[in-house]
């Protein structure tokens, strides 16, 4: 029996078979769903669902089936597609790259799923920093793995003259006699940095331009503990495309390596 109709986005597509697609989907109500689309390629249904099955555009979909994999059997567009220009559009790849990896399937996250939306909105106008920021850690916290930057591990109140390391396992480490030379630099934090962050994620307050090179450190080290050593195709995709942009700082002797 098939379900209702949902509001959707598409993450990732790819060719099943001989004419149809596997699809990863996120859904409003049911989470992220890996889906067959039967037929998806047959140039009597290609401009319904090939056309239609775009990133970055609001869906409607329903599926059938009882087992993980589930088959497409509707699909409605929901709006106008969303352009991002330039590396915008890798910053989008980012996002529906992290879902599929990390986020568990069949697990609703309306709030999540509200954010990805005016993520995407915001990239159509700018390089949206804080709005990826804010999403990375609204994945966190669905995850289990949310960021406090306002409490240390020990659940003690951050103090503003206080150093601090950032364990990705266990959260801010209190530092009263400085910091140990194996911890990588980006672990490293002071009070003020992290009441700053936290400011500016409860309140909307500004965040120190220092301060935003932090953050993104911080995320992408909780990130990192969750990814694993497999590097993210969309950020290899976006140095590539850097590299083929401007030729003359990047020579082929040194083509940009993996992250």
């Amino acid at each position: 029996m098939a379900n209702e109709l949902e509001p959707a986005w598409l993450l990732h597509r790819r060719n099943y078979g001989d004419s149809g697609f596997l699809v990863d989907i996120l859904g409003l109500n049911s989470g992220r769903i890996s889906a067959v689309v039967k037929g998806g390629r047959r140039k009597a249904r290609g401009g319904s669902f090939a056309g239609v099955l775009q990133p970055f555009t609001p869906l409607l979909v329903a599926t059938s089936g009882r087992g993980e994999l589930k088959t497409l059997s509707r699909l409605e567009l929901a709006g106008a597609g969303v352009e991002l220009a330039g590396e915008r559009v890798f910053s989008g790849f980012y996002l529906n790259e992290l879902l599929v990896r990390l986020l568990p399937k069949f697990v609703s996250c309306p709030t999540l799923f509200a954010l990805y939306g005016g993520t995407i909105d915001a990239l159509v106008a700018t390089e949206a920093e804080l709005d990826l920021r804010k999403f990375e850690l609204m994945l966190l916290e669905e995850l289990g793995y949310g960021l406090r930057f306002d409490m240390d591990a020990n659940n003690d109140p951050i103090e503003a003259a206080n150093a601090y390391l950032y364990d990705p396992t266990a959260g801010f480490l209190p530092r009263a006699f400085g910091f140990d030379d194996a911890w990588k630099k980006e672990s490293r934090l002071q009070g003020d940095q992290l009441l700053n962050m936290a400011d500016w994620l409860f309140n909307g307050d500004g965040l120190d331009g220092s301060n935003r090179q932090s953050l993104k450190d911080l995320t992408r080290l909780a990130l990192q503990l969750q990814l694993g050593d497999r590097p993210l195709n969309s950020r290899k995709l976006l140095q590539a495309f850097r590299w083929r942009e401007e030729p003359s700082k990047n020579p082929v002797q040194h083509a940009p390596a993996d992250q």
